[in-house]
């Protein structure tokens, strides 16, 4: 007998049992395989918020950030985790993105805040976060990662490098595997908790909607400058098509809708935007500015000639892409 293979059997059976710990999911109310108890998580995420903050511009504007995190609180309250506390800070960071760690700390950026348009697709954004957070999908990536980690190093060592890198790979298939289900959930969650407070759960769908045009935008600029698409690989880059799935897990969150309902909140937003930075290219930057659309007939490529962008980013950025034309009356975005 191999004394040295045995022991390290031995410690691989030790180390598979201790790791496949379970805890009950607040969500589903059933027990979850994690290495990660509640006070782990919440270090985790101070420690992950730190790092961010070292990397990452905090947006210098405390209204906004106040705005934001009213509407992210008053969300988590309503939540599977109303215990926790959140932290909702938006980013200066022009890519379109969002993202939460574990613990209850939630993130959007100045790219993605210049596509919305109405307060109750920020609290899609924020919901969907939050949902990110109650349902600890954060926690289960990082428990099969580290089992995954700790496997492949055993079988590396015990049956040499082919080994270790076919377990790796199976590893990486098992993470890339939570995408679609995980971000599916998190916008069933989302949209149960914009019912709770009195948004239209179908807030999330518009959400989607940005999105979905963002990869349109990159299609039509792509053909129209002779070159490939530009794939996304973003945070929301596994999400869900609007598809039937996806309407069924809005349509289901009808249920925890209150007397008390909330108007999009289209002109509240903008107004709470109006003057934030915005990246034109790597090259160029400019800003927000918000007007009325009082001028009978006007269009985005009269617009255009007034901002720094071509016609189809300005009805991108308004959320008529790619035929709409500004509606008489409301308020439109263009960049100066």
């Amino acid at each position: 007998m191999n004394i040295k293979t045995t022991f390290r059997g031995l410690i691989a059976t030790a180390l598979i049992t201790t790791l496949a710990g379970c805890s009950t999911n607040p969500v589903s109310g059933k027990r979850d395989f994690t290495l990660i108890n509640e006070e782990q998580e919440l270090s985790i995420g101070a420690q992950g918020h730190k790092s961010i903050m070292k990397q990452k511009k905090r947006y210098n504007n405390s209204g906004l950030q106040a705005y934001v995190n009213n509407i992210g609180q008053e969300l988590a309250k309503q939540s599977h985790r109303s215990d926790i506390r959140y932290t909702f800070t938006v980013l200066d960071d022009p890519t379109v993105n969002a993202f939460a760690l574990p613990g209850g700390y939630v993130y959007v950026t100045t790219g993605l805040m210049a596509y919305l348009n109405s307060e109750g697709e920020l609290a899609g954004v924020l919901g969907h976060e939050i949902g990110h957070v109650t349902a600890k999908h954060g926690v289960k990536q990082q428990s099969a990662g580290a089992v995954g980690a700790v496997l492949q190093s055993i079988l590396a060592d015990q049956a040499g490098v082919t080994a270790g890198k076919g377990f790796g790979q199976l590893g990486q298939a098992l993470l890339s595997g939570y995408g679609r289900d995980h971000e599916l959930q998190a916008d069933k969650l989302g949209a149960e908790y914009l019912a709770r407070v009195g948004y239209d759960p179908e807030n999330m769908i518009e959400v989607v909607s940005v999105l979905k045009s963002q990869e349109e935008f990159e299609k039509y600029q792509a053909q129209k400058e002779g070159r490939k698409v530009q794939a996304y690989h973003g945070v929301f880059s596994s999400h869900p098509d609007n598809d039937t799935r996806l309407k069924e897990v809005i349509r289901q969150a009808n249920k925890f809708k209150t007397q008390t309902t909330r108007d999009a909140g289209h002109d509240k937003y903008l107004k709470q935007i109006d003057g934030m930075s915005f990246r034109i290219d790597k090259n160029n930057n400019g800003r927000i500015v918000v007007g009325r659309a009082t001028t009978p007939g006007l269009t985005y490529a009269t617009l255009a000639q007034k901002s720094k962008v071509n016609e189809q980013r300005l009805r991108l950025i308004n959320g008529m892409f790619p035929k709409g034309q500004p509606v008489q009356g409301s308020l439109v975005k263009v960049i100066q």
